[in-house]
């Protein structure tokens, strides 16, 4: 595993982005349906690796709402 800081904040706190054998760890919950992809923060990085995961059957879409703070502003 390996983490970089992007150099953004949040709430004061550094941000960074993980990977693990070349993806990120963000990118792999959402394409194995346990996660979706927040466009807020994410700016819609992981749209098409969650809409694959629809098509492969995944379910999360109708079982999880994004929640307010997450859509795209």
């Amino acid at each position: 595993m390996r983490c970089e800081l992007t150099g953004k904040q949040t709430y004061d706190r550094c941000v960074g982005v993980c990977y693990l054998n070349g993806m990120t760890i963000e990118e792999e919950l959402v394409r194995i349906g346990l996660a979706r992809d927040c466009p807020r923060f994410s700016d819609g990085r992981y749209r098409e690796v969650e809409q694959t995961a629809a098509d492969q059957g995944a379910t999360i879409r109708q079982t999880y709402r994004l929640p307010s703070y997450c859509r795209a502003r």
